[in-house]
C-alpha cells in the first residue's frame, strides 16, 4: 500500500533529521506527516454517509425483455466527497451500473440502466460496493450497501398455433368421465343458474332460449393430461448458445406447455438435467409460471440416456395420457420404450432436434424412421427454423 511507503519515508527523514540535525529534512517529515493525517482522515470522512437507493423494474423477465433499473447515491454528510466509485456486483450479461463521479456536501447522483435480457437463467442483481480514496490515493476504503435481488430471466416462447395433440380414442376404449367445477376443455351440457356460479360459465344462447339462467358444466377429459418430457443428457446435444439443441429444446418445452395450458389442458414437466426436475400437471397461468421458472435454470448437464428417463417416469402416465418428448437423440433405441407406453395406452408425440443442422454428428433419421414404423406422431426442428412452421406438416405417424 502507498500508505506504508509514506509512513517508511516519515520514519527515515525523521530519523535523519535526529540524527544529522538538518531543517530540511525536519520539514519534509512535517509534511510527510501532514499528508498521512489528512488523507486518513479524508477517506474516513468519505466512506461515511454515504446512501444507496436501487430501484429494480421486475424480479421477473423474459429472453428478449428488458430489464430497467435506476440507481440513486446520496452524500449525507457535510463534506463533499471528490471520488466516489460505485460497482455493481450482479452476474446478470451485459449489465452495465458502474459509474464514478464526485458528490457535494447534500448532493447525489441518479441514473439508470436498460439491458435486453439475453440469456435464461437465475441472476443476482447487486449489492453495491462503493470505492473511495483520499486525494493521494494513500488509504483506499470500499463499503457494501444494499441488499442483493434475484431475477429470474423465463426462456423465450413462442405461438405454437400448427401444434395439435393426436386425437380420437383407442379402440375399444371406455372414456370415464366426471363433473367438475373447473372449466376443461370439455362441456357436459347445461343446467340452471345457481347461487355462487360463476357468470363467466353463462350459456347465454340457452339463457335467451329459457327465458332463464343456463351454465354450463363441464367434465375432466382422460386426454387432458400431457407430460413434457425434455431430453437435457449432454451426449446427445449439439451447438453452443442460443443456437444450440439445448436453448432451442427448452423454447420448445416452454412454447409446448403454454401451447396446451392455453387450451386448458392440464401439463406437466419432466427433464433430466444437472438435476432431476418434476413439475407435476396442473393447469393455468401460475402452472405455466412454475414451468417457465423450472426451464429457466435447467442446464443439459445430465447423464441419463432417454430410454431409462421414459423407462423411469412411466408410472406417472396413466392411460390416455400425452407423452410429449423433446429430444436431440440421434439413436432409436428409446423407440422401443415408447412403444411399451402405446401399449399402456399412452399417447406419445416425439419432436425431433435436428443434431446435424446445429453442428452435431447425428441426424433424426434413424429415430424418425423407428417411430414411422411404430406409427408414434413425430415432427423435425432444425437450427434457424421458425418453431410454428415446423409443427404444420408431420414428419411421421
Amino acid at each position: 500500500m502507498r500508505s506504508w511507503t509514506v509512513v517508511t519515508l516519515l520514519v527515515v527523514a525523521v530519523l535523519a533529521a535526529l540524527a544529522l540535525n538538518y531543517v530540511l529534512l525536519y520539514r519534509v517529515a512535517y509534511v510527510l506527516a501532514f499528508v498521512l493525517v489528512v488523507g486518513y482522515v479524508w477517506s474516513w470522512a468519505n466512506i461515511r454517509w454515504l446512501e444507496v437507493e436501487r430501484t429494480t423494474s421486475t424480479t421477473r423477465a423474459q429472453v428478449g425483455e428488458r430489464l430497467v433499473e435506476r440507481l440513486t447515491v446520496r452524500n449525507t454528510g457535510p463534506l463533499p466527497k471528490p471520488w466516489v466509485e460505485v460497482h455493481d456486483l450482479s452476474d446478470l450479461p451485459d449489465h452495465q451500473l458502474s459509474q464514478a463521479f464526485g458528490l457535494r456536501s447534500g448532493g447525489h447522483r441518479a441514473w439508470r440502466a436498460e439491458t435486453v435480457c439475453r440469456q435464461r437463467g437465475r441472476f443476482g442483481l447487486g449489492p453495491i460496493v462503493v470505492r473511495t480514496s483520499d486525494p493521494f490515493g494513500l488509504f483506499p476504503r470500499e463499503v457494501t450497501l444494499g441488499e442483493p435481488q434475484t431475477l429470474i430471466v423465463y426462456p423465450r416462447v413462442v405461438q405454437l398455433r400448427e401444434f395439435e395433440l393426436p386425437g380420437g380414442e383407442l379402440s375399444g376404449e371406455v372414456r370415464t368421465r366426471r363433473r367438475t367445477h373447473q372449466v376443461t376443455p370439455v362441456a357436459a351440457g347445461v343446467r340452471d343458474y345457481q347461487p355462487g356460479d360463476s357468470y363467466n360459465r353463462i350459456h347465454w344462447p340457452t339463457t335467451a332460449r329459457l327465458g332463464r339462467l343456463a351454465v354450463k358444466e363441464f367434465e375432466l377429459d382422460p386426454l387432458s393430461d400431457v407430460w413434457v418430457l425434455l431430453d437435457l443428457q449432454a451426449a446427445v446435444q449439439a451447438g453452443l448458445g442460443p443456437e444450440s439443441t439445448e436453448e432451442y429444446g427448452v423454447t420448445l418445452a416452454g412454447s409446448v406447455a403454454k401451447a396446451l395450458l392455453d387450451r386448458n389442458w392440464s401439463v406437466g414437466l419432466i427433464a433430466f438435467g444437472q438435476t432431476h426436475e418434476v413439475v407435476p400437471t396442473d393447469r393455468g397461468v401460475r402452472q405455466l409460471l412454475k414451468i417457465l421458472e423450472t426451464l429457466a435454470v435447467v442446464r443439459a448437464l445430465g447423464r441419463v440416456p432417454l430410454t431409462e428417463q421414459i423407462l423411469t417416469e412411466s408410472a406417472r402416465f396413466g392411460r390416455n395420457t400425452t407423452l410429449v418428448v423433446i429430444t436431440p437423440s440421434g439413436s432409436d433405441a428409446w423407440v422401443e420404450s415408447l412403444g411399451l407406453q402405446v401399449r399402456r395406452g399412452v399417447r406419445p408425440v416425439v419432436v425431433l432436434l435436428d443434431a446435424a443442422s446445429f453442428g452435431g454428428y447425428h441426424s433424426p433419421l434413424m429415430p424418425l424412421g423407428a417411430l414411422t414404423a411404430a406409427g408414434i406422431p413425430a415432427f423435425i426442428v432444425r437450427r434457424g427454423q421458425p418453431l410454428d412452421l415446423a409443427f404444420a406438416a408431420r414428419a411421421a405417424g
